[in-house]
């Protein structure tokens, strides 16, 4: 099972396909602080305007060659970027860029190169005078947590979650409402049921996915792609808890719910959630859970609708999958 966090986690063994990235989510909270670095233009003199100006264009620079996986050039603009905010001395934007730096590192796999650039941001945060409780230092934390996850030192990474979550629940107690204190709430837990999921606590798991759903719901709606990934994340924790129909109730409701509003992120998951109810089809095949021949056929057209919607949101991943799926499925159908 390929599990996803912030970017990508490592993988495991099993046909159920998990997409458990929260990027739209994590975009919505970044995007929001980028607005925030924009928004000081107007209340700055020109010579500072013309400062900000430029590090908000290398910056999205950077991340148009980051999105053409032109990764060095990326990296190198980023660090440009960053020079010219440490001339500015522009604290907000060093914590922006290092912060993306962190992120591309974290993408390409430099696991520990991202992990020191977390600590030294959080570091200095903290010597900046932010409390420990703040946002900015609970999302960097939950990252780490990820990391350490992916180290597989469980006990920092629990530890790590916890931390978050704790924190959250303290801020929501005393009446926090806001949307940043909701979101990062519903993606910590999102993460944490990642990570209770590959220790195998699928129960657990289950119950942290619908708490993270049901703050989604409230705050981005229930066709969001955050809050669909909830459900094809509570379908993978039912699928190996040997839940299937309750996995399938999941996954028809997020293919549904995806189709109806047809939100980018959604749409491009899509393929993925069609696979995974083709692999639940196949499953009760095994298990001789039900007709098999209705199963193969259900597996079969599932499966279709896969390849249809790998090629319409152009996911050549998702595509390849599709495809070895379907000659699994004819296979089978051979040997009936």
């Amino acid at each position: 099972m390929k599990r996803y966090s912030m970017n990508q986690l490592p993988q495991q063994t099993t046909s159920f396909r998990v997409k458990t990235s929260i990027s739209s989510q994590s975009r919505l909270l970044r995007n929001r602080l980028m607005g925030v670095l924009g928004g000081k233009l107007d209340n700055n003199e020109n010579t500072q305007q013309l400062g900000e100006g430029k590090i908000i264009e290398i910056i999205k620079m950077a991340k148009l060659c980051h999105e053409r996986k032109e990764f060095k050039k990326s990296e190198q603009l980023l660090h440009l970027a960053l020079k010219t905010a440490h001339d500015l001395q522009h604290h907000d934007a060093q914590r922006y860029i290092i912060d993306d730096m962190a992120n591309n590192a974290y993408e390409r796999g430099e696991f520990k190169k991202a992990e020191k650039l977390f600590i030294n941001m959080m570091k200095q945060l903290l010597a900046d005078g932010i409390q420990e409780d703040d946002l900015a230092i609970i999302h960097i934390s939950a990252k780490l947590a990820n990391l350490y996850a992916i180290f597989q030192d469980d006990l920092k990474a629990h530890e790590g979650f916890l931390f978050c979550i704790n924190h959250l629940e303290a801020k929501l107690k005393k009446g926090a409402d806001d949307f940043d204190t909701q979101a990062l709430y519903s993606l910590i837990l999102s993460w944490f049921g990642n990570f209770l999921h590959n220790k195998g606590n699928f129960e657990q798991a289950v119950n942290v996915f619908q708490q993270s759903l049901n703050i989604s719901v409230k705050i981005n709606g229930e066709h969001h792609p955050h809050s669909l990934l909830q459900l094809n994340n509570m379908a993978a924790a039912y699928t190996l808890m040997n839940k299937l129909e309750h996995a399938l109730k999941c996954l028809n409701q997020a293919l549904t719910l995806a189709q109806e509003h047809k939100m980018d992120d959604g749409l491009n998951d899509l393929p993925y959630y069609y696979i995974n109810v083709t692999n639940i089809y196949l499953t009760q095949v095994e298990t001789s859970s039900g007709d098999s021949t209705t199963l193969l056929e259900k597996a079969r057209n599932s499966c279709r609708d896969a390849i249809k919607w790998a090629r319409i949101v152009d996911n050549r991943e998702a595509l390849i999958m599709a495809k070895k799926c379907l000659k699994k499925i004819e296979t089978a159908n051979l040997h009936e």
